[in-house]
């Protein structure tokens, strides 16, 4: 077995969160749950795994930086977690194309970056198909690590994580 080398946080908690997302929606094709499959399934292994590390998290989080209607939805984080003077915001989107529509990802994540200078991540999931030749705007994005697919069958799940360029 290969050894790694520890990553440092938030490095290391992402990374869990590539893995555990690509395994846990092999497992939930091979019970056949395909007609389940939304980001919003994502949320709970986010969560464990992010909890697990020590993170303080908060889900549903007002999303500073970004004007609030006065009425109707308030735009919110997917998630909010906090360790060790490390704080960062994280939106969750499963991709069903090549491009998945991310500008108001990128705008919630850009308004907590400007108004809190949170690290700000980006996750994308989705079939091996969609996210391995992944169209995201030019220079708004870089990648997090390299992507993690579960290669065990017909249909490959993977993940991949962006921060918002600074």
């Amino acid at each position: 077995m290969k050894s790694h080398k520890p990553l440092s946080e938030p490095s290391d908690v992402l990374y869990r969160i590539k893995r555990g997302l690509s395994g846990y929606v092999s497992y939930l094709a091979a019970c056949e749950m395909n007609a389940s499959f939304s980001e919003y399934i994502l949320y709970e292994p986010i969560l464990r795994i992010l909890t697990a590390r020590g993170y303080e998290v908060q889900s549903e989080f007002a999303c500073p930086g970004i004007k609030q209607a006065r009425v109707g939805d308030k735009k919110k984080l997917d998630f909010v977690a906090s360790k060790n003077g490390v704080t960062f915001a994280l939106e969750v989107k499963w991709a069903k194309s090549a491009k998945p529509k991310i500008d108001e990802d990128l705008r919630k994540l850009s308004g907590c970056r400007q108004d809190k200078n949170w690290q700000a991540f980006l996750c994308i999931f989705g079939t091996e198909s969609c996210i391995a030749n992944i169209k995201l705007p030019d220079g708004a994005l870089k990648e997090r690590g390299n992507a993690v697919i579960a290669q065990f069958g017909k249909t490959r799940f993977g993940c991949r994580i962006y921060e918002l360029a600074e």
